[in-house]
Order: C-alpha cells, then sequence, then structure tokens
C-alpha cells in the first residue's frame, strides 16, 4: 500500500479469535491485502482488537486516520454463553406457560443419544425469575382475553427486588399479534427504568413459543455484555481512528450497524467464525469450486462450514452451545480443537486431546508465559512441523526445549517414545476433526469425494492434507493468508437485514397472491430505508425474496428463494411448490407428490453490497520450487519417520509451480504440510491446491 497517497481510503476487518486476534487491511476496492495476528487480551478483548489494528496499519504502511470501516468478529457473545457469564434475566410469558424454558422440546441432546448420564443443558433464567402474566391471544392472532396490566405491574416489582439486568418477554401467538407483548414492554420499561427488554415478536416473530422464546432470552442475557463491550471498543476505536465507523459482523454471515448488534445482541453469537465460511465460499466461486468443506484450526476451536452451490448453508433452526435460536444464522458446527488444544491420558490409559484449550494465556508450553501442558502446537513443533525461529512472522520466538518437556512427560505416561507421543497427538486430533467434518456431511446423507476441503486458520495448513485424505476428498487447499483468512472473510461480507412475516400457515394452493407480495414489499422497504440509511446506494442494494414451506401435518419446514425473485403470481408459487418437493427429495429422499403443501414464513434478506475482496497475484516468473527454497530440516512423518524436508518460503512461489512432498511451505502466520507422495499446486493468488484424486 502506498502510504504516501493520502487520499486512499481503507476498511480493516479484526476477528477476535480465543487465542489470537486477526486484522487485515484493504483500501475501499477491496485491493492490497494486509494482514496482522497479535495475541487476544481475555481479560479485555478490545485492548488486543486496537493493538491489532495499529499492527496490521504498520504492516501495510498507512496512518490510521485513512480507516473509514471497522468490520468485527467476536467471540464476546459465545464466550458468555460458554462461561454462563452473561445477564441475570427475567423472563414473562403467558400464564400457564411458566415453564417452557425448563420443558423445552423434552429430547435428548444427539451427541449423547445412548449416554444415560448426558442432559440438556440448564436453561438461561431459573424457574424463580419465570413469572406470568394473564393475556392471550389465540392461533388467528384474536385477542381471548386482554392483557392484564396490573399483574404486568406486579412481575416488574418482583424483577425489580430480584435485581434482573434484562428481561425477555414471550407470550403465546405473538407472532401473529404483537399488541401483548408490546405493551407489556411499555409497561415493564416504565417501572425498570434502564433495563433492556427483550420482546419475541421483534426477536423471532415465527411460530413454535420455545424457540422464540429461548431466542429472545438469549438475547436478553447477552444484551448487557455485548453493549458495555461494543460501547468500550466503539470508543476506543473513535480515539484510535477517530473516521472509522464499527460494523459488526453478525451470525447470519453479514455485518450490521453496532446500533442495531448492541440491540440485537443474540445475533452476534459465532460472529468471527463466519467470516471464515463466507471467504471461503468466495474464494471457491473464484476457483471454480462450488462443493466445498471449510474448517478453521486456530488456537482454541475448529469451526466447521459446509458450502453448496458456491454458497455458504444458511439455516434458521440452529443452537448456540445447545440452546435452540430462532433466526438465520451460518450452519457451523465447531469443536474443542485447535493449536492449543491439551493432550491428556484418561483413566483407562487412553490419549485424548481437548476440548480444553491453553488459550492465549498461559498458551501451550512453547510460547513460555507458564504453560506446561503438551498441545497441539507443542506436538507439531517437536515434530519439525513448525519454526520456532519464524512463528507469527517472527514477532514469536517458540520454546523448542519447553515443548520436548511437555511431550516427553506426555510419552514418559504413555510408555511411548518422544516422537510417537507428538504423533499421537497429531492423530487424535486430525481424528477429532475428521468426526467433526462427518457430523455436517456424512451423516446428513453428503458423500464428501467430491468436495474440496478448504483448510486455514493459523494452524490448518499443518493438518489439511492429512483430513481430506482421511475423508477421501477430492483435494485440499490451502487459500492465501490463511493464518487471517477469517479475518479477510469479514471484509468480504455484505451489511445484511434479515425479515420475517409469519403466514399462520397457509396452503399454496390456497394462498392470497395480492397479501404475499404486499408483505414482502413491506419487508423490502423496511430493508432499503435501512440500508439507505447506513449509507449504501440503490444500486448496491440486493433483496432476496424467500418462504418456508413443509408438507401440511408435518413438522419442521424447509427454506427456499422464490424462483426468479420477482413479484408473487400464481405460477411463481407452483414453481416454488416444485422447488420444495425437488429440495424435499433430495434430503429425504422420498416426495409424496400430491400432498398438500404449507407455506409457513416469508423471509427477506436485504444486503448493502461491499466491494470484493482482492487477492494479490504473483509476480514471479520461476516454475521450479528450488527459486523459493530456503533451507531443509528433518520432519517426522507417520510411516517414513524424520526426512530430510525442503522448507519453502511462500512468498517467494509462483504461479504454476508444483512443490512435491515432503515439504513445509511457511509464511508470516502460517505453515503448510505437504506429505510425501502429494504435491501441492500454486495458483495466481498463492493458494495451494493439493489434488488427491489420484493418490
Amino acid at each position: 500500500m502506498d502510504s504516501a497517497d493520502a487520499a486512499r481510503r481503507y476498511r480493516v476487518a479484526v476477528d477476535v479469535g480465543g487465542t489470537f486476534t486477526d486484522v487485515v487491511v484493504a483500501d475501499e476496492r477491496g485491493r492490497g491485502l494486509t494482514g496482522a495476528k497479535v495475541p487476544t487480551t481475555p481479560q479485555d478483548r478490545a485492548a488486543g482488537a486496537i493493538e491489532g489494528l495499529h499492527a496490521a496499519a504498520a504492516a501495510a504502511g498507512i496512518g490510521l486516520g485513512g480507516i473509514v470501516e471497522v468490520v468485527h468478529g467476536s467471540t464476546t457473545g459465545t464466550n458468555a454463553l460458554i462461561e454462563r457469564s452473561g445477564a441475570k434475566v427475567g423472563f414473562l410469558t403467558t400464564a400457564g406457560f411458566r415453564d417452557m424454558l425448563e420443558i423445552g422440546r423434552v429430547q435428548r441432546p444427539m451427541e449423547g443419544l445412548y449416554d444415560f448420564t448426558v442432559d440438556r443443558p440448564p436453561p438461561l433464567v431459573p424457574r424463580h425469575r419465570c413469572l406470568e402474566a394473564v393475556e392471550r391471544i389465540d392461533a388467528e392472532g384474536r385477542i381471548v382475553t386482554p392483557l392484564d396490566e396490573a399483574g404486568v405491574f406486579a412481575a416488574a416489582d418482583v424483577f425489580a427486588r430480584q435485581e434482573v439486568e434484562a428481561v425477555a418477554i414471550c407470550f403465546l401467538f405473538a407472532h401473529l399479534n404483537p399488541a401483548h407483548e408490546d405493551r407489556a414492554a411499555e409497561l415493564l420499561a416504565g417501572r425498570l427504568p434502564g433495563v433492556p427488554i427483550s420482546v419475541s415478536s421483534r426477536m423471532s416473530p415465527e411460530y413454535r413459543e420455545y424457540e422464540r422464546a429461548s431466542t429472545a432470552v438469549m438475547n436478553a442475557y447477552l444484551t448487557p455484555v455485548m453493549d458495555s463491550y461494543l460501547g468500550t471498543l466503539e470508543a476506543r476505536i473513535a480515539e484510535a481512528a477517530p473516521g472509522a465507523r464499527l460494523s459488526v459482523i453478525q451470525a447470519n454471515g453479514g455485518s450490521t450497524s453496532v446500533e442495531q448488534a448492541r440491540r440485537k445482541a443474540v445475533t452476534t453469537v459465532n460472529s468471527g467464525p463466519c467470516g471464515g465460511v463466507v471467504a471461503a465460499a468466495a474464494y471457491g466461486r473464484r476457483h471454480g469450486r462450488e462443493r466445498m468443506v471449510s474448517v478453521d484450526m486456530g488456537g482454541t476451536s475448529f469451526d466447521i462450514g459446509l458450502i453448496e452451490d458456491g454458497r455458504s448453508r444458511v439455516t434458521t433452526e440452529g443452537d448456540f452451545q445447545g440452546l435452540p435460536v430462532k433466526i438465520p444464522i451460518v450452519d457451523l458446527h465447531i469443536i474443542g480443537a485447535g493449536g492449543g488444544s491439551i493432550a491428556w491420558i484418561d483413566p483407562g490409559g487412553a490419549l485424548n486431546v481437548g476440548p480444553h484449550s491453553a488459550g492465549a494465556v498461559p498458551g501451550p508450553a512453547c510460547y513460555g508465559q507458564g504453560g506446561s501442558a503438551a498441545t497441539v502446537t507443542d506436538a507439531n513443533l517437536v515434530l519439525g512441523r513448525l519454526n520456532p525461529d519464524n512463528f507469527n512472522a517472527g514477532r514469536m520466538a517458540l520454546d523448542f526445549a519447553a515443548s520436548e518437556r511437555a511431550v516427553r512427560t506426555l510419552a514418559e505416561k504413555m510408555g511411548a517414545s518422544l516422537e510417537e507421543a507428538a504423533l499421537g497427538v497429531v492423530r487424535v486430533v486430525n481424528a477429532n476433526m475428521t468426526r467433526g467434518i462427518a457430523t455436517v456431511t456424512i451423516q446428513r446423507g453428503i458423500d464428501v469425494r467430491d468436495f474440496s476441503l478448504v483448510s486455514f486458520g493459523g494452524a490448518g495448513g499443518a493438518h489439511a492434507v492429512d483430513l481430506a485424505q482421511e475423508l477421501s476428498m477430492a483435494e485440499a487447499i490451502v487459500p492465501p493468508m490463511p493464518g487471517t483468512f477469517s479475518a479477510v472473510g469479514l471484509l468480504a461480507t455484505e451489511m445484511r437485514h434479515d425479515y420475517v412475516t409469519a403466514t399462520g400457515g397457509i396452503v399454496a394452493e390456497e394462498a392470497d397472491i395480492a397479501g404475499l407480495e404486499k408483505a414482502f414489499r413491506d419487508m423490502e422497504q423496511q430493508g432499503r430505508d435501512l440500508l439507505a440509511a447506513q449509507g449504501f446506494a440503490a444500486e448496491r442494494i440486493r433483496l432476496t425474496r424467500l418462504a418456508d414451506l413443509k408438507v401440511v401435518g408435518q413438522t419442521y419446514e424447509l427454506l427456499l428463494p422464490l424462483p426468479g425473485q420477482g413479484p408473487v403470481t400464481e405460477a411463481g408459487i407452483a414453481a416454488l411448490v416444485a422447488d420444495f418437493g425437488r429440495l424435499y427429495r433430495e434430503r429425504y429422499a422420498f416426495f409424496f407428490e400430491d400432498e398438500p403443501i404449507e407455506i409457513v414464513n416469508l423471509r427477506l434478506s436485504a444486503e448493502g453490497l461491499n466491494p470484493p475482496v482482492e487477492f494479490p497475484e504473483s509476480t514471479g516468473s520461476a516454475t521450479s520450487p528450488a527459486a523459493a527454497e530456503s533451507g531443509r530440516r528433518p520432519v517426522y512423518f507417520d510411516g517414513p519417520g524424520w526426512t530430510d524436508t525442503p522448507i519453502f518460503q511462500r512468498g517467494r512461489l509462483t504461479h504454476g509451480m508444483m512443490v512435491p512432498g515432503p515439504a513445509v511451505i511457511e509464511e508470516d502466520t502460517s505453515a503448510t504440510l505437504v506429505p510425501p507422495g502429494t504435491r501441492a499446486a500454486v495458483a495466481a493468488d498463492l493458494g495451494l491446491i493439493v489434488d488427491l484424486r489420484g493418490s
């Protein structure tokens, strides 16, 4: 980037992870990508974000005054759910439904279906803070019993004595008629000044009271946490980069304004990992790959996303930490498997890795910050797969002796050699990650043999080929800037707002065409108005109409875009029903052709389009990888053992090179392992593609 060009303006992405905070800078046209990593500061994540902002700006050679937008992905909401450190919430619901959160769906967790000791996670609101209001709206949206306002005031007094920090409201059938919820919120706000109130019909105006209630409760639980965090971060960004506005990534894979994020805190959960899936989908489309599994292996977690037809999969039936949410979210599966995952021996003498992580503090033993347990990073260092003198662009020197001590202690417990113990750690974490990938693919009936594995994150390149081979996938791809790839995805996201209108359940053949069109137009106007207020011109606004459909009498629905995206017509509804039948057959292998189909919800996605992100392309002309070789060192591989292995610098590679294994390809924030018997093709943007179809 040209620091002398004072007129250029820049966008910055900040992805706060459990171990590292990744920051990427690009100009407003999406060019000149430059990244940096700094350790996450768990006690004050905003401090690490600002440190990363300075580091990335310095790496790019720009001043902070030229930054116009900071796009932020964070684990703050996710951590609050994991640690149960959110707000003290009160819950108000229809009389007779006080135990809604406790009863839930009376289903056992799928991952513990055959484990009699497993139970559902406890609700975020204990029963003594769940109160009732006398009111009733029927399934047609008609008021049967008026709201007892005196009872709402009485509930407010109880909440005040309980010193609640937020309140969630969920009344029956409020998605069809929110009048009682709106009035109750108004009354509570008058009695509980300063206490945020989450209303289910505003968070998730859809049927299924339990899921709607859970969404409202989770929003209330997170609102004070996110409001405080984002307020602090916004103030520090304003001080460091006065011209920058703060945008926040949502669980749907799009960004939103900080004001919206503070009101709808539940939409920010898993916001950081969403960036990686968005980036992987965009990268795949650029390279003609539409069927991919994206995996982000950072220091703490392993985030898995499914990409079909070149797009990340979005669902409206997700969950966070075992608690359901009814909002559009990128379909992600996250497990505790990262570079900092701790290896341990169970009472039966078996080796385990994770889910507990050494995190940023103290970190793996090799970080030299007091950690003593062996981690995946320590194992890779002992096996020669990492360079102790060039970790995180040389900003950190790894303590090889500390890793060796930690792994040797583990080896003595196992009765194994140092190398066997280290390789065992790698094998176990690989097995954990393979099972995680199978959960979102094979267990859903998806054959991954013609899928590409796109692996990134600081630790992703070291495991990419092994994982793809284990699953018999077509190829493994390590994209450019893998260590900060999720942050690149934050820059690639669009500003996005989602809207939903519940129909109350109408048979498609009997649909009121004019009524459906009006509902879509009303949502479109809301989306246009909000995006226009956020600075998007009409030509940069994309509106997508969708609908939830199900077979009449069945319980769950499928989400589909409206064919053609034009005005609602009878022919369009018939085409939508036909699309539903094809998708139903694809998912479940059978479909009753003559069954009546019900339209459950109308949805609209309103997106403000940002410039696409462009990776810089190689400029060299050398065809032999020898030009990029920087040395050799022994690396331990499964099978041949210690092997004299060439080390390549990724920045010196050029388009068209073929790097044969065994090899290690190093760069500032990651390292890619090319095992014996495979070879990596270098793309124009320095993406590494390992074709496994013939291996």
